[in-house]
């Protein structure tokens, strides 16, 4: 039956009020309603919007096409359908769409930054060179634009563009993300310029601004990985009920900066081998879910029983998850490299009996130092020194209690003896994940390594020849270090 514009508006009205508050769940309940009463393009768009923030992302396809269909292809929903298709790892559809989202507008930043990020990702350098260029050519003064440019090639930090830095810093501003990046800027000069302690200075400095801004969620990740998260994994135990699976995931875990990218890379070149990258499939079954209900909590809040049948209703929604990813049980093999798997394990261990673990590390030192010297926008525990040290204290104490207990192999692989012997390490890696060696896997300098997918900050490093890391940097930081207590480290 339809409606008048009067009771649209007042459905409307209460699908974007739960929609604004974050119950996504009851935004689609009533808009997949309404859409039987009014066939109008905005009950399809905020659809989309909702299906896509509970990371169901072919319903949210399929929504913001009607959508499309209903009004007509403009930059914003073409966009936002590019960026749902670069989400399930569909990158053709995904460039095609961005591209003629610009076409529409081609002065529009967010689009030409996606297309940059798709093309980095893809390692197609030039082309992502290509598009952060002409995003400075619309805004000279966008310095997340300049930062990904030195990423690429530090011929791009110029003594021009520290000046420009320099008068943005020195001028008042409430466009706080575009100064986290200037300070970003600075302290790659500053390590350019040897001058270890004002680097650290200004990446702190970036790092503090972030972490003020994100304070309410990255308090919440925070109780959700260390307090409310290891209580409900305690309640799994995986000596009694395990689901059937024919899948053979590979996890690769780790923190960030410790090797997983490297790692992944490496396994993915077998040519049974399914790259997935972090999916984060756990995590977002877990929100979308509401398996754990109150982030906020001191004590665990959950509807979880813990029976079979629980466990066989969660088994469904991963797999969905990774379906929409095109992982099914026609390909066997396939890696996630979700570093937060580590604390799910005992979980994945029960859904996937016949997964394989691999666990990556490297120097305490060099990785604390690692996580501090990049920016992680989407991990908000890395922009507090003192949420790092407990974050690699809880892995660190995860992973000894994983081996003492001997319930599940994991294998162990340290960045520095990998860079050392990546052939013999490698070798070694095959036979435990039982994936048969072949003498002509080209991983180290791969001819077709544009077509491998790495989305995140090891893209640009992990694209070279494999090289000896070299710890002798470490002695003009470590002075520097005290005053962050990395003593405190396991």
């Amino acid at each position: 039956m339809m409606i008048n514009d009067e009771q649209f508006k007042s459905e409307m009205d209460k699908a974007l009020f739960h929609f604004k508050n974050q119950n996504y769940l009851k935004s689609i309940q009533i808009l997949e309603v309404l859409k039987n009463k009014r066939d109008h393009f905005l009950i399809f768009w905020y659809l989309g919007h909702s299906f896509f923030r509970v990371h169901n992302y072919n319903s949210a396809v399929n929504c913001i096409k009607k959508s499309i269909e209903l009004k007509k292809p403009d930059h914003l929903n073409l966009n936002f359908l590019a960026e749902i298709y670069h989400k399930i790892n569909r990158h053709d559809e995904s460039i095609k769409l961005f591209k003629e989202a610009l076409a529409l507008d081609k002065k529009n930043l967010a689009i030409l930054f996606n297309l940059a990020n798709i093309y980095l990702e893809l390692g197609k350098l030039n082309l992502g060179e290509k598009y952060l260029i002409k995003v400075i050519n619309s805004e000279p003064t966008n310095f997340r634009a300049w930062y990904e440019l030195i990423q690429i090639n530090d011929k791009y930090l110029t003594q021009d563009l520290l000046k420009k830095v320099e008068n943005f810093v020195n001028q008042p501003s409430d466009n706080n993300l575009n100064y986290i990046y200037s300070k970003l800027i600075i302290a790659e000069n500053f390590k350019r310029d040897k001058k270890y302690s004002a680097e650290l200075e200004n990446l702190l400095d970036a790092h503090n601004l972030y972490s003020n801004i994100k304070d309410k969620a990255g308090r919440q990740e925070f109780n959700y990985f260390t307090n409310l998260l290891p209580k409900f994994i305690s309640k799994v135990k995986i000596d009694n009920l395990q689901l059937n699976c024919d899948l053979k995931p590979i996890f690769i875990m780790g923190l960030p900066r410790s090797g997983t990218t490297l790692v992944e890379y490496i396994i993915s070149s077998a040519p049974n081998v399914i790259s997935a990258g972090e999916t984060e499939v756990l995590s977002k079954v877990f929100f979308t879910e509401k398996i754990i209900s109150d982030y906020d909590a001191k004590n665990l809040v959950t509807n979880f029983k813990f029976k079979k049948n629980d466990f066989e209703k969660l088994k469904i929604l991963i797999l969905n998850q990774y379906s929409q990813l095109g992982i099914d049980n026609s390909n066997n093999y396939f890696t996630d490299k979700s570093l937060e798997n580590i604390l799910y394990i005992e979980l994945i261990q029960k859904v996937f009996p016949k997964a394989k673990f691999v666990y990556c590390k490297r120097n305490k030192q060099a990785n604390f130092l690692g996580i501090l010297k990049v920016f992680l926008p989407n991990l908000l525990w890395t922009h507090s020194p003192k949420k790092i040290i407990e974050m690699m204290n809880l892995y660190e104490k995860k992973i000894k209690k994983l081996i003492n207990d001997k319930k599940i192999k994991i294998k162990i692989i340290e960045l520095e003896n990998l860079s050392e012997n990546p052939e013999k390490i490698s070798k070694d890696l095959f036979d435990f994940l039982e994936i048969n060696w072949r003498d002509d896997l080209d991983f180290i300098d791969n001819k077709n390594n544009e077509k491998k997918i790495i989305k995140t900050r090891s893209n640009l490093q992990v694209r070279n020849q494999i090289s000896k890391h070299d710890l002798s940097y470490l002695e003009y930081y470590l002075p520097l270090l005290n005053k962050f207590e990395i003593e405190k480290l396991n």
